[in-house]
């Protein structure tokens, strides 16, 4: 049979189609995707932006934002595809903007300047649908103590509310659980500090979608992925030096216990739970005869009472404090400050650093110096 013009036209315009789908379909694969983190950058002067790097190629850095009076802080969506953050106007104020980073269009997410509030510290959920941040509102010209707000990330107007309507209930530092139904924050009402979790469904067939737990620390600390368990830090008195261990709280069983010995010879910062709800990295410093001058990176098991701990990024030139899993579970981004230089002399001029570590290979790369408070952007 003899093919006709039209039957050639129909065969190539099929033909590039499925060019066209094989080769997004290739694109869109988040093997082939890059690996970024993001950060504020510079650290020791101002103003601060949000600037972006590949880790796989760390000298091709993009700025994201242009704040004239800088960003205070910021969170990616968990696709990567929003960047909500915090920008600073002339008088210090902070309002909240949002990102569009397919085509880079930036508006505001909540104006905070028109409604006399003082906005920072938005925090996406799992599913991108919610944004919670803490909110101060003016009183007479100051700011008080900022509670809880969510923004609904699904409306054409990005309605905004408090978490918790009683407005008695005041927190900072929210933190999701990856199951999406679980926030948790810490209350800073001094006559009774803690952490405050807040259910949007009930747990266990009860009606209390609000718990308490008990801490005089001042930090958040870290969820479990199912939301079932916070290990978080608390102060302890040995002689006459305050260190910090960890505490892990079980809200399914609702039981407490410590994660790490308050009577041992140690100082431990800061854990953030793996993905995997498996393993938990922590920040350690030894004060008995292992000591360092600052913080070394750990891994230890979620679940074994014994607490073996794995050494996953020791070097006594650096401390480090602040670091974050990605949503894969098998790489962390962190700030490290470096204590000495090369040759151990003490390094004047020191400013933070970032820096990611592969789990599966044992890798660490430096990023970028003079820049602090890093994320991954999506995957």
């Amino acid at each position: 049979m003899k093919l006709s013009k039209l039957d050639y036209v129909v065969f190539g315009i099929a033909t590039l189609c499925l060019l066209g789908v094989a080769l997004a379909a290739i694109v869109s694969d988040p093997a082939r995707q890059p690996i970024r983190v993001a950060y504020l950058y510079p650290a020791v002067s101002s103003p601060q932006n949000v600037w972006m790097a590949e880790i796989g190629n760390p000298d091709a850095q993009q700025q994201l934002t242009f704040s004239e009076n800088g960003v205070y802080d910021f969170d990616f969506s968990p696709d990567g595809d929003w960047l909500a953050f915090g920008e600073r106007n002339q008088a210090g104020i902070v309002n909240l903007r949002l990102m569009d980073m397919r085509s880079g269009r930036v508006t505001d997410l909540v104006d905070c300047v028109a409604q006399y509030a003082y906005c920072t510290t938005p925090v996406f959920s799992p599913d991108g649908s919610r944004l919670a941040y803490q909110r101060s509102e003016s009183l007479n010209g100051s700011y008080g103590l900022s509670r809880i707000w969510l923004v609904d990330m699904t409306s054409g107007n990005y309605e905004t509310a408090q978490l918790i309507a009683d407005s008695r209930v005041v927190g900072h530092s929210p933190v999701w659980a990856a199951n999406g139904n679980t926030i948790a924050f810490y209350s800073s009402d001094v006559r009774e500090p803690g952490i405050l979790i807040f259910d949007f469904i009930p747990r266990d067939g009860s009606d209390a979608q609000l718990r308490f737990i008990p801490s005089s620390h001042g930090a958040m600390g870290t969820i479990s992925p199912n939301g079932q368990r916070i290990i978080f830090p608390e102060i302890a008195r040995r002689g006459e030096q305050f260190f910090t261990h960890l505490r892990l709280a079980d809200l399914r069983n609702k039981s407490f216990a410590a994660f790490t010995d308050p009577d041992g010879p140690v100082d431990d910062v800061n854990a953030q739970w793996n993905p995997n709800g498996l393993t938990v990295a922590l920040a350690r410093r030894y004060t008995d005869n292992r000591w360092t001058a600052g913080h070394q990176l750990y891994l230890r098991s979620a679940n074994d009472a014994d607490g073996a701990l794995t050494p996953i990024l020791f070097d006594p030139r650096y401390t480090t404090s602040y670091f974050r899993w990605n949503q894969t579970g098998d790489r962390l981004v962190m700030q490290r400050f470096p204590l000495a230089s090369e040759d151990g002399a003490d390094k004047r001029q020191r400013v933070p650093e970032i820096w990611t570590y592969d789990l599966k290979s044992g890798d660490a790369s430096k990023i970028v110096e003079n820049a602090f408070v890093p994320q991954w952007v999506g995957l």
